[in-house]
């Protein structure tokens, strides 16, 4: 739905809950066209050229929700914010970054483009809302229709749908939102942007290669492609006429889906494909894909406002025009694959034979095994999951409530698995197909995809059935071992195990067997009682049997936190028209920072946090970016530590520049990489009104004087003193007028990455839950003895380490990345490893 004003238009998306959602559509863009053919797609997107260091800042309205869940808190709620932004920030093929900027007092100045989340009362059956505001008079003189700024509506109420917060629905109700926010609608592939009904991600897989391919084709990173397969071609009918927004997928047997819609003119391409071999359908956009109210699709409008609306109903088929999957053609895509001219030709037909179709499994709480025939005292589990260690398993099918009953089809088949014996029966909830598999040893583990033939139509429900090879975690206890550790016991346990404290992931993980796993319970205020679940890879869930009755923890009281003083408590508005950074020393009382679990906020895209430095429980550093442009006036500063959150209203103060100089960035001039120095080796630094010449330039670091080697307004290059010890440093510049500082972090040299071996499926490519061991080279030693000195990133989210070694590290991939390349780092010191590239399914 649009709303019209003088300056921007609102576009609605919503989101209802499940089983009474909306479907909708498959990766694809607020979108606008010239008229006049060819009909060449502009998307809505933030303009990267106005966002400080490509980052797209989301802050947190500081009100929080008015009504929690019992035992809910506002800390939690942030934890899985922050979260699933990770989430979007952690697409390689994307240029665009995703970033907490913390809490947002109510009238908070910002002039550079940004996203927010606030809490609202939804109303009935909706999870959360998005409003993206664009021009109300889009320009076609460029590429593109500029977003000035994207609001995200969460429940002002958790302990209503999608809550309590630690509720993984919430968590991908948050995921698929802020989707929306950066420029994504929905998906009918199950992916993130999928609606509530047929979506089957995770908090261990959150966004799929359809969502990454989206985000990929809006903000694409330099030559992204090469790693990708495209399909494209044309949809018409049988008489030739173009078919408008059909949604084509190319699907494998065993992976994600990843789909466009088609053009006014049927055209379409399907770009970022991972490599795997894939079979393509087309079906039509079921009948509630656009509703009143602005819900579902968005529809795509030419320049004059018109929209362009779907066309008529047509039969899916797979190609070149067959209902069994198995008769289609395959595309093997490789790198760099390109298959053009894939054109299908589809006959109309009235309607569509049924959509919004939902699986269930049923698990025994007892034994946490998925049987072939249920138990009394079953737990219902949707998505399905079969358990292919055994040879047999059952799941039912049916349509969401609102959806027109499903018929009886010919044949039921999971893709890559075979066909099922299937009957209908009437489960009080309409018709219901009754589904039992055979089996095979090694099939895997991961969703698998379902297709119904009608026997004049098809139905393809893509990640329908999550095959897995063992039952659910479950927790028994969770005690404190006096020290800040917590001991988790219960079963189903294992490397690839993650524990969360409501929806914050605890860290340090150690001691752990199939029954117990000992971990760094993240902060919380004092007395909280968190509700602790841990989360395999393979998407199962502690919950799956204790959404209930959760195991519980209760926080001691460490006191009341708060802010002791903010220096400096001024910076200066942009000198040079560009982003300028500084340090912010924070000194605190009453909290427990832990390592890792704190990141600090100004409330506003105007100033950002580019680094928090930990000195100690009760002192943080933080490297602050000044955005071009930013609004004059006072910022908040909020902490947000575990579930611990502090806010103080304004707290610093940006004024008109008066000559101070001003840093943008400091890089290794060794390795050219930004942030890491080396001890007696070359830095540079580059900025605005540095000074005039070596000697009216003074730059230390920690008080030590760095020696000086070249000296202009806008470039200095140095030597670090070779005294300075291995940890964070303040660098101090006076320009002979004024003095700034910013925090570096003095590192040895980065370690090299040689080898990543003992992962399935080859040397370069992992599954969730594998153990991997990264062979080093450049390695120091004594790291092993003070482990929280490295980090294992991959695609820029910390892996669990298992072991540190003489010239080994090994760590547990603990979540899917769909089958794309993402790069392993390692860290140490602050200093990254160049990118190993694996393939993560």
């Amino acid at each position: 739905m649009f709303r019209l004003g003088m300056l921007r238009r609102l576009c609605l998306i919503a989101v209802g809950a499940v089983l009474l959602g909306v479907p909708a559509q498959a990766y694809y863009h607020y979108v606008f066209y010239y008229r006049s053919a060819p009909f060449l797609p502009m998307q809505a997107k933030f303009d990267l050229n106005r966002l400080t260091n490509n980052t797209l800042v989301f802050t947190v309205a500081d009100s929080g929700p008015a009504i929690y869940n019992p035992n809910d808190s506002f800390g939690s709620v942030l934890a899985q914010v922050k979260q699933a932004l990770a989430a979007w920030n952690s697409v390689q093929s994307s240029s665009l970054r995703v970033t907490f900027g913390g809490l947002q007092p109510q009238n908070q100045n910002a002039n550079t483009p940004g996203a927010e989340i606030v809490f609202e009362d939804l109303g009935p059956g909706l999870l959360g809302r998005t409003v993206v505001s664009m021009p109300s008079s889009p320009s076609f003189a460029g590429q593109y229709v500029p977003i000035s700024r994207s609001q995200v509506e969460l429940t002002n109420n958790t302990s209503l749908q999608p809550g309590p917060s630690y509720n993984e629905t919430f968590f991908t109700t948050a995921v698929h939102e802020i989707g929306h926010a950066l420029g994504l609608q929905h998906t009918w592939t199950a992916s993130a942007m999928s609606q509530a009904t047929i979506r089957n991600t995770s908090r261990t897989r959150p966004i799929d290669a359809d969502d990454m391919a989206g985000l990929s084709v809006l903000y694409p990173s330099a030559n992204w492609t090469a790693n990708f397969g495209t399909i494209s071609g044309r949809v018409t009918y049988s008489d030739g006429q173009s078919v408008a927004l059909a949604s084509v997928v190319a699907i494998p047997n065993n992976g994600p889906a990843v789909s466009a819609l088609t053009n006014p003119d049927g055209s379409y391409s399907i770009t970022g494909l991972p490599p795997n071999t894939y079979e393509l359908y087309v079906h039509p956009l079921p009948p509630d894909a656009v509703v009143a109210g602005g819900e579902g699709l968005q529809l795509p409008q030419y320049e004059n406002g018109q929209a362009i609306n779907a066309s008529s109903s047509f039969r899916t088929v797979f190609y070149p025009g067959v209902q069994d999957y198995r008769q289609a053609t395959q595309y093997t895509v490789v790198p760099g694959s390109n298959f053009p001219s894939q054109n299908f030709s589809v006959q109309a037909r009235a309607g569509v034979p049924t959509y919004n179709v939902v699986t269930w499994s049923f698990l025994d709480p007892v034994n946490r095994t998925y049987p072939f025939q249920a138990p009394p005292n079953a737990v219902a589990v949707t998505p399905a999951f079969l358990d292919d260690s055994q040879p047999a398993g059952a799941a039912i099918a049916l349509t969401s409530t609102g959806t027109a009953a499903i018929p009886t089809p010919q044949s039921v088949t999971l893709m890559g698995v075979g066909s099922a014996n299937f009957a209908m029966y009437n489960s009080g909830a309409g018709p219901t197909i009754s589904m039992s598999f055979g089996l095979a040893p090694f099939l895997g583990v991961g969703p698998r995809h379902l297709v119904l033939n009608f026997g004049n139509d098809i139905y393809v429900l893509p990640d329908a059935i999550n095959l897995v090879q063992t039952g659910p975690p479950a927790i028994s206890s969770v005690s404190s071992n006096g020290d800040g550790t917590v001991t988790v016991t219960g079963a189903g346990f294992g490397l690839d195990s993650r524990v969360f404290f409501d929806g914050m992931e605890a860290s340090g993980l150690s001691g752990v067997s199939s029954t117990s796993i000992t971990v760094i319970a993240p902060s919380a205020p004092a007395g909280q009682v968190s509700a602790v679940s841990v989360y395999n890879s393979d998407a199962q869930n502690s919950l799956l049997l204790q959404r209930q009755n959760p195991t519980t923890y209760t926080y001691p009281n460490n006191g009341t936190p708060q802010i002791q003083s903010i220096t400096p408590s001024t910076l200066q508005a942009s000198l040079s028209g560009t982003p300028y950074s500084a340090k912010v020393d924070i000194i605190t009382s009453g909290t427990q920072f832990i390592d890792g679990q704190v990141s600090v906020g100004f409330g506003s895209s105007d100033v950002t946090v580019s680094r928090v430095w930990m000195l100690s429980p009760t002192h943080l550093v933080a490297n602050v970016v000044v955005a071009p442009g930013a609004a004059i006036g006072s910022f908040a500063i909020s902490i947000v530590s575990g579930m611990t959150v502090i806010e103080q209203t304004g707290a610093v103060t940006i004024q008109s520049a008066v000559g101070q100089p001003q840093i943008q960035t400091v890089i290794n001039g060794v390795t050219s990489q930004p942030g890491a120095l080396y001890q007696g080796n070359y830095g540079v630094l580059y900025g605005a009104n540095l000074g005039q010449s070596i000697g009216s330039v003074q730059l230390t670091l920690n008080g030590t004087p760095a020696t000086l080697i070249y000296v202009s307004p806008t470039q200095l290059n140095f030597v670090a003193p070779g005294s300075v010890g291995v940890g964070p440093a303040t660098l101090t510049l006076n320009n002979g007028n004024a003095s700034t500082s910013l925090e570096v972090q003095i590192s040895q040299p980065a370690p090299g990455i040689a080898a990543i071996t003992g992962v399935s499926g080859g040397s370069q490519s992992a599954n969730p839950g594998d153990v991997l061991t990264v062979n080093l080279t450049g390695f120091d030693s004594t790291v092993a003895g003070n482990p929280s000195r490295l980090v294992v990133t991959v695609a820029g989210l910390p892996m669990n380490v298992t072991q540190i070694g003489a010239n080994q590290v090994q760590f547990v991939l603990s979540q899917s990345f769909a089958g794309t390349q993402v790069p392993v780092i390692v860290w140490v010191d602050g200093a990254p490893s160049a990118p190993f590239l694996i393939t993560a399914r």
